[in-house]
């Protein structure tokens, strides 16, 4: 008996050899996604580097995926870098980083028709033996060292035909580009199969029957958000997230009349599910409460009333018609792990217990680092749930949510009509005497980066609309601004022909914007009064609020642009390289208040991650708006924010 015990444990042994083995040899695979690469990651090189017979023999190597600045893959949260590449000088990176791999092909006629995978950050162009496969990100023909890239989705499956390979060796080599000097990242990963090899030598292994019980899990609503859909006197949005046991998207509110709930009498709304895009286990929830009372406080709930699926009870307050009203403004929550989750949702709660009185908080972009990546919204939006399901978000996309209607899934918005939502959504409120504008930065066309024609002409009629019916105010939210003063001030998209600062700009200035709101740069920054690109002088006037001197622009005959640095971990050190003369613009511009604490041991390039964070409190008071600019340093005040800035705006 234990001989055939033994025969059988022997064949069973051989069956898996042998499936392995034929697994391996017949997969079609000619690249593999975690396959070795030789790669020059030391600036330019003039060679002919792309042949075959060119020396690479004092090139490193390294395994797939390559790249700096990212820990693990932005499109794939589980995918760690396989080989940190070096970047050059913090403020002077290299272009270019090269790129090389030899496949041996025994049969090239029958390898026609690939099947490619591409993830690249920022733009390369893939060549198979000097000969361009493809390129992604890279429009420019004559491409040199120093040509930019910029890939919008990142990565993408497609599939070519064609006589690529020759019989024997074949040399496959990249080029990555990146789309500025001081990019904060690259990544590297390419994978290429054959689609003509015979599916019919594949041998299936017996599948693994899993015995462990999983214990239930305790389900949840969650990711809540309360947005402004309509009139802010008279409606709420509302957008959360279940589980595909839960298919009914109902929401009630309740007026708040003391401390007890009772929903039994509670307004009843019925809204709409969908199958998330990036979370395809997951059902997404929107509905929206209308008919409203002015200046109220109201309690709410949202699930599915069929299985009595509630979450845990919230609350807002409808806005009051030109009546004085304070907000919170923030940046760049982006945290790469859910710890710097945790603490972006500690600066939200603390910005909220700080200025007390608060109506809703602005966000300026960049809420997570990986739109497309669900568990990040998981970890700041359920970290963050007892902030943000007791006040209102109105927040814009940044350029780290703009695939896949990664920002439009999570908050209920009213963007305007038959506008392309996959990259962010542009929209307007009205809030006391106030004109809000948020505007989307992922968009693009041939007159002007980052914006498409139809968005710069709703631009136009929106803020001529709000003039129209009384707007005191016109305050515009964009996530990619003009006037900041760190990396990005120097991007091509900023400061180009086409850029935001070059044909923006004046468009601000046209439609009377008083103060702007700016992400993306990741430091404190404030400019002075603003026209046609310069700094206007205006007088000024000094009170005292609460104890703090507070300078207020009177008059002032142009626009102020501010950038609150970041309410997240992430952050810049001040741009050296461009001229002087620039900062002329700026009432603050100092260098970043981290910086202090010496470069992140991670990237030299920046200062240290998680020292400071900053939020704003803006009040808008009739022909008066002061903002006062707050600091979270955890090594001072106890980790409790204190006051960096403070100015206002009059305007009799």
């Amino acid at each position: 008996m234990k001989k055939n015990n033994l025969k059988y444990l022997l064949l069973i042994v051989l069956f898996i050899v042998l499936t392995i083995s034929l697994l391996g040899a017949d997969s079609g695979i000619i690249v593999d996604r975690k396959a070795e690469w030789k790669y020059s990651d030391i600036g330019e090189i003039k060679e002919d580097w792309k042949s075959f017979d060119y020396n690479d023999s004092n090139w490193k190597i390294g395994k797939s995926p390559l790249g700096y600045g990212d820990d693990y893959s932005e499109t794939d949260p589980k995918l760690p870098i396989g080989t940190v590449v070096g970047f050059g000088e913090a403020e002077n990176k290299y272009m270019t980083t090269y790129f090389r791999k030899i496949v041996e092909i025994e049969n090239p006629e029958s390898v026609k028709d690939l099947e490619i995978f591409v993830h690249v950050d920022d733009g390369a162009i893939v060549y198979i033996n000097g000969v361009e496969l493809f390129r992604r990100g890279i429009d420019s023909k004559d491409v040199n060292y120093m040509t930019t890239a910029k890939f919008k989705p990142k990565e993408e499956s497609f599939k070519l035909s064609g006589n690529w390979f020759k019989k024997g060796k074949n040399i496959i080599a990249a080029e990555v580009h990146q789309d500025s000097l001081n990019s904060s990242d690259l990544w590297f990963e390419l994978g290429i199969k054959n689609q003509n090899f015979n599916e019919d030598k594949k041998i299936e292994s017996t599948p693994v029957i899993k015995t462990k019980i999983e214990e239930p899990k305790t389900e949840k609503v969650s990711k809540i958000t309360v947005t402004f859909t309509g009139d802010t006197k008279f409606a709420k949005g509302f957008t959360w997230y279940t589980s595909q046991n839960y298919k009914k998207s109902d929401l009630e509110i309740i007026e708040k009349t003391g401390t007890i709930v009772d929903f039994s009498k509670a307004l009843k709304f019925r809204g709409y599910t969908t199958i998330s895009e990036n979370s395809k286990d997951e059902y997404l929830h929107k509905a929206e409460a209308i008919g409203l009372k002015e200046g109220t406080t109201y309690f709410f709930r949202v699930g599915d009333s069929s299985k009595n699926f509630w979450s845990e009870t919230g609350s807002f307050k409808t806005a009051m018609k030109k009546a004085k009203f304070t907000f919170i403004d923030v940046a760049d929550t982006q945290a790469k792990s859910e710890e710097e989750a945790i603490l972006s949702s500690k600066t939200l709660k603390k910005a909220v217990e700080t200025v007390s009185d608060a109506a809703f908080i602005v966000h300026n972009g960049d809420i997570v680092d990986t739109g497309i990546n669900e568990l990040q919204w998981d970890w700041l939006l359920n970290h963050s749930a007892e902030t943000l399901m007791n006040t209102t978000i109105a927040p814009v996309a940044g350029n780290h949510e703009e695939d896949k209607e990664a920002f439009s899934e999570h908050f209920n918005l009213k963007e305007e009509a038959g506008t392309d939502t996959k990259t962010g959504v542009y929209y307007s409120f009205d809030y006391g005497n106030a004109h809000f504008i948020m505007l989307n930065t992922n968009e693009d066309s041939k007159e002007f980066n980052n914006f498409s024609n139809e968005q710069i002409q709703w631009m136009k009629e929106d803020a001529k609309k709000a003039r129209k019916n009384g707007s005191k105010w016109i305050i515009v939210t964009i996530h990619k601004g003009p006037y900041t003063t760190s990396n990005h001030a120097t991007d091509a998209d900023i400061m180009g022909e086409n850029g935001v600062r070059t044909k923006i700009v004046p468009i601000l200035n046209e439609i009377g914007a008083d103060l702007v709101f700016q992400g993306h740069d990741h430091i404190y920054a404030r400019s002075k009064v603003i026209k046609d690109g310069k700094a206007v002088k205006t007088a000024e006037v000094t009170e005292v609020l609460n104890g703090i001197s507070i300078k207020y622009k009177v008059n002032p005959a142009g626009t102020i642009y501010l950038i609150p640095s970041t309410a997240g971990p992430k952050v810049y050190y001040k741009n050296k390289k461009i001229d002087s003369s620039y900062y002329e613009l700026f009432d603050v511009a100092e260098e970043n208040h981290a910086a202090k604490y010496g470069a992140d041991p991670t990237d030299g390039s920046r200062p240290v991650r998680s020292q400071i964070q900053n939020f704003e409190a803006i009040t808008v008071d009739g022909e008066k708006l002061t903002v006062i600019s707050y600091e979270i340093d955890k090594d001072k005040n106890n980790g409790m924010p204190y006051v960096i800035d403070s100015f206002g705006i009059i305007k009799k």
